[in-house]
């Protein structure tokens, strides 16, 4: 099952093809901003940048979380 941050990515790459006419074939970046695009189009690919950088941002809180918790776990390293 996809969060709303997921859906929400998949609503604007859907949207963003729609308004450039491009299909594109990567989704793991979101595409650049070219002159040619409509506003609306720029508007809509600055949106999807900032829900990839979201998505990216919460995904390396996990991986710290997950570090520090083995760190702690080992005896290593204590939060202070």
């Amino acid at each position: 099952m996809t969060d709303s941050l997921e859906q929400e990515r998949n609503t604007l790459w859907l949207r963003v093809e729609e308004l450039t006419g491009v299909i594109f074939i990567n989704h793991n970046e979101p595409p650049e901003i070219l002159s040619e695009y409509s506003d609306e189009a720029k508007e809509t690919i600055e949106k999807l940048k900032n829900v990839h950088q979201r998505i990216n941002n919460r995904a390396d809180v996990r991986r710290l979380s997950k570090m520090m918790k083995e760190l702690n776990n080992d005896g290593e390293m204590t939060a202070e």
